[in-house]
């Protein structure tokens, strides 16, 4: 008999929510969030309800849960992974909990390199950063220049 953790029907309520955090953090993976998408949907003649988690690494996941309680669907980080045994929740989340820790080293890499350009009504300091940092370098300028003169002075003096 498959090892149902979560129904269809319990999807919404917040214990199987936490349910499902328990039983990801129990692999050693921790949840930042677990949200059940509102409403039931249908693709290809399958009805199912979506539960989307976040975790504290960034990566996101999407369960989709089919009337009977099988894992119809699995996405992870926007591409779809094969399950093999979906019908045993807990072998089918033993399974993702492999496969996020594998891809967690490739995943980061990928947002190192992700170039985030801050929005055009944030203003950065920058300018006048660059601005200010001169001003005060041609202050120095002087500064060690009359510094010089003076040296010169007292040699010249002695």
């Amino acid at each position: 008999m498959p090892n149902i953790l979560f129904s269809f029907d319990d999807l919404a309520k917040s214990a199987t929510l936490d349910k499902i955090a328990k039983t990801f953090a129990k692999y050693g993976v921790q949840t930042a969030t677990v949200e059940a998408v509102p409403g039931t949907k249908r693709t290809s003649g399958v009805s199912y309800r979506e539960v989307a988690i976040s975790f504290t690494d960034s990566q996101q996941l999407s369960l989709r849960i089919k009337q009977s309680g099988d894992i119809y669907q699995v996405i992870l980080n926007g591409k779809a992974l094969p399950i093999t045994h979906q019908d045993d929740q807990t072998r089918a989340v033993r399974e993702i909990v492999d496969t996020l820790d594998a891809k967690r080293a490739a995943f980061q890499k990928a947002l190192d390199r992700r170039k985030v350009k801050p929005p055009p009504s944030i203003k950065t300091a920058a300018p006048k950063k660059i601005e200010l940092l001169t001003q005060r370098r041609d202050d120095l300028i002087v500064t060690r220049d009359g510094l010089k003169e003076q040296l010169v002075a007292i040699q010249t003096a002695a």
